[in-house]
């Protein structure tokens, strides 16, 4: 035998991860079926309601106090947090136009190379400049 390749006893984890998959598999394969009957669906689908109607009174509950503390409900940061998005939007499209209408205006576009340079002046050129 190789080094590479050891009995199955000497490797423990292989043989614990192997059964971890396979109770794994077998728990998922269970649930799958029991979830599909009409009497644990019906049953979970009225723990749903149950959790959603408790959630609803806790926020009914909570209106007022949170009123009185001047902060705002859950529904009203909500909401601010979709007004700042609209806001983000038209913004974003007010700075596309503004884009759009400077370039067609041909502001902002590149000036052109300057490729020409002024000619030196000699040195009898300076001289005659000085006198």
């Amino acid at each position: 035998m190789s080094k590479e390749e050891a009995p199955a006893n000497l490797e423990p984890l292989k043989a614990w991860r192997e059964w971890f998959l396979k109770n794994e598999r077998d728990w998922s394969e269970s649930l799958a079926r029991m979830i599909k009957t009409d009497a644990v669906s019906q049953a979970l689908g009225q723990e749903l309601n149950a959790a959603l109607y408790g959630q609803q009174a806790l926020a009914k509950s909570m209106a007022g106090p949170m009123a009185m503390m001047n902060l705002p409900t859950r529904e009203e940061l909500t909401a601010l947090g979709e007004r700042f998005g609209r806001l983000e939007d038209a913004v974003a499209r007010i700075e596309a136009a503004l884009v759009q209408m400077s370039s067609a205006a041909g502001f902002g576009a590149p000036k052109p190379a300057r490729t020409r340079k002024t000619p030196r002046k000699t040195k009898a050129a300076a001289r005659r400049d000085a006198e």
